[in-house]
């Protein structure tokens, strides 16, 4: 499991100071670029030189309390693997240790000649089964 801990930023709220809804998205994302960095599977790479694209193909949330201006949080993200794509589970907590919200995004593996579903490339499957 990878964890990243975090500051809740005055440019993340709303205007009562509470971590806006869509910014659990965008962190959640840089999350997922650190994480993939740390198994050597680095979005940059993928993007630049390698044949395929992993897209997120579904995203969902659960929201179960406020994080607010200045807090600080822990982000877990756990992978399941699958043939040719992989779903990354992010579970948000409070310092006391409190659940405050739950993320999933399902990303699928595609080609970058055509755009088709492709088998999830070893080194990828390897390092998200760490």
């Amino acid at each position: 499991m990878f964890e990243t801990e975090i500051n809740v930023k005055l440019h993340d709220t709303d205007a009562a100071g509470m971590l806006f809804f869509a910014n659990h998205f965008r962190i959640a994302h840089t999350a997922y670029e650190d994480f993939m960095k740390s198994i050597n599977c680095s979005l940059d790479y993928i993007i630049r030189e390698s044949d395929y694209l992993i897209p997120i193909v579904h995203a969902e949330a659960d929201y179960e309390r406020g994080l607010y201006l200045g807090e600080k949080f822990t982000i877990s993200l756990k992978a399941e693997v699958g043939q040719t794509s992989f779903t990354l589970s992010y579970l948000f907590k409070d310092e006391d240790g409190n659940v405050a919200a739950r993320l999933r995004t399902v990303h699928v593996t595609i080609s970058k000649k055509n755009g088709e579903k492709i088998p999830l490339p070893e080194n990828v499957r390897q390092g998200l089964r760490k």
